[in-house]
C-alpha cells in the first residue's frame, strides 16, 4: 500500500517529533496544577508506561511481519471484531488529528495573530499536511530529519536560557505528594508517550527492523528526560503553584529569555518550533487515519480517500474544544482515559496476551 521506504532512524525521528511537538506546551501546566513542584516526577513515571507501549507494539509487529497494526487485528480477534476495532482506531487517528489541528490554530491565535480566525490556521496546516501525505511517507519523513534538530534546539533554548530567573529552591521539597496522585497525573503525560503506537503503522515501511525496539525505547526515554527538564525549568522560574495557573507556561518562559539584554522576544522561536512540529504530527495522524480506513475497507490504495478524510478532519477540528482552558481541562480529565487507557496501552496489551495464549492453546489441543 505504501511504496515508499524509510529507515529506522527516520522512524525514530518521526516518533520523537510527533510526541515532543505538543507535550511540552501543555503538560507542564497540567502536571504543576496536580502536583506542583513534583511535576517533573510525573514525567519520570510516565516514561515507564510509554516503554510498555513501545515494547508491545514492536513485539506485535514481529509476530506479524509486513503488516500494519490494523492489518493484523482480524488475525488476532477474528474478521468481524478485528474490522470493528480497526474502524475505531481509524476514528481515533482522525479525532486526535483534529485535536492537534485545533490546538495549533488556538496557539497561533493566542500568541501572534489574535485577530485572525482559528479556522484560517486550521485550513492552512491541514492543506499542507494533505499535500505532504499525498507526496508519500518517504518525502515528509525526510523533511522531518531536517526539522527535528531545529525543534530540539528550540526546546534546549527554553530549558537553559532563562537560567537567570530560576530559583532551584522552588523545586523543593521533592516527593511530598502522595504516590497515587502522581501516578494518576502521570497517565496524562504517558498518553503522549503512548503515541509511539503509531509506529505500528510505519514498521512495514522500514528497510530494516533490527534496531526498532531499541530506537523506540530510546525515543520514549529521551522524551521523558526532555519533558522532565522543561517542567523543572518552568517550576524553577514560576514556582509550582503559579506554573499550574499559567495558560501556556512554556511560552511564558520563552518570553523571559534575554541574551545579554540585547536579543529579546525569543518566543518567536517557540512559535516556529510549534508550527514545524505540529505540521509533522498532523501529517502522521492524517496518514495513519487514511491508511487505517483503507485497510479496514479492504482497499489496496489509500490516495483516493485522502481528500474526503482531510475534509472530515477539518470539519471535526472546527467543532471540538473552543478555548485553551477547555482544552486543558479535557487533557487533564479525559485524555488519559480516551487515549492511553484504551487505544494506546490496554488494547495492544490485550492483543499481545491473546497472541501469546492462542499458540499455547493450539499446542495443547494437538
Amino acid at each position: 500500500m505504501e511504496p515508499g521506504k524509510i529507515s529506522e532512524r527516520q522512524l525514530a525521528f518521526l516518533m520523537l517529533t510527533v510526541t515532543i511537538s505538543t507535550v511540552i506546551f501543555f503538560m507542564p501546566q497540567i502536571a504543576a496544577r496536580a502536583v506542583e513542584q513534583d511535576a517533573w516526577l510525573t514525567s519520570v513515571i510516565a516514561t515507564v508506561w510509554g516503554l510498555i507501549v513501545a515494547v508491545v507494539i514492536v513485539a506485535l509487529a514481529r509476530r506479524f511481519p509486513g503488516q500494519t497494526f490494523i492489518e493484523y487485528l482480524p488475525s488476532i480477534l477474528g474478521r468481524p471484531l478485528g474490522k470493528l476495532v480497526g474502524l475505531l482506531y481509524a476514528f481515533w487517528f482522525l479525532s486526535v488529528g483534529a485535536f492537534i489541528i485545533r490546538e495549533f490554530g488556538m496557539f497561533l491565535n493566542i500568541t501572534i495573530m489574535p485577530q485572525t480566525p482559528v479556522m484560517v490556521f486550521v485550513v492552512t496546516i491541514t492543506a499542507l499536511a494533505f499535500y505532504a501525505v499525498r507526496s508519500g511517507l518517504e518525502t515528509w519523513a525526510r523533511v522531518n530529519e531536517i526539522l527535528l534538530p531545529l525543534i530540539l534546539l528550540g526546546v534546549l533554548m527554553v530549558i537553559f536560557l532563562p537560567f537567570e530567573h530560576m530559583d532551584l529552591r522552588r523545586l523543593l521539597p521533592v516527593g511530598v505528594h502522595p504516590l497515587g496522585t502522581m501516578l494518576v497525573s502521570s497517565f496524562t503525560s504517558a498518553s503522549w508517550r503512548g503515541e509511539v503506537l503509531l509506529a505500528g503503522m510505519f514498521i512495514p515501511a522500514l528497510v530494516s527492523t533490527c534496531h526498532t525496539s531499541r530506537n523506540l525505547a530510546l525515543v520514549v526515554i529521551i522524551i521523558g528526560v526532555i519533558l522532565a527538564a522543561v517542567e523543572m525549568a518552568v517550576v524553577a522560574v514560576f514556582g509550582g503553584v503559579d506554573a499550574g495557573q499559567l495558560e501556556l507556561p512554556v511560552f511564558s518562559l520563552a518570553r523571559m529569555i534575554s541574551l545579554a539584554r540585547i536579543i529579546d522576544r525569543l518566543e518567536a522561536i517557540i512559535v516556529i518550533m510549534w508550527v514545524l512540529g505540529n505540521f509533522i504530527k498532523v501529517c502522521a495522524f492524517l496518514y495513519c487515519s487514511v491508511v487505517a480506513t483503507a485497510q479496514v475497507l479492504g482497499f489496496r490504495e489509500f490516495q483516493f480517500l485522502l481528500l474526503p478524510v482531510t475534509v472530515l478532519v477539518i470539519a471535526l477540528a472546527d467543532n471540538v474544544l473552543e478555548d485553551v482552558a477547555e482544552f486543558t481541562d479535557f487533557l487533564s480529565n479525559v485524555w488519559a482515559g480516551y487515549s492511553l487507557l484504551s487505544f494506546e496501552m490496554i488494547v495492544p496489551l490485550l492483543l499481545y496476551l491473546l497472541v501469546l495464549v492462542r499458540p499455547a492453546e493450539k499446542r495443547g489441543a494437538a
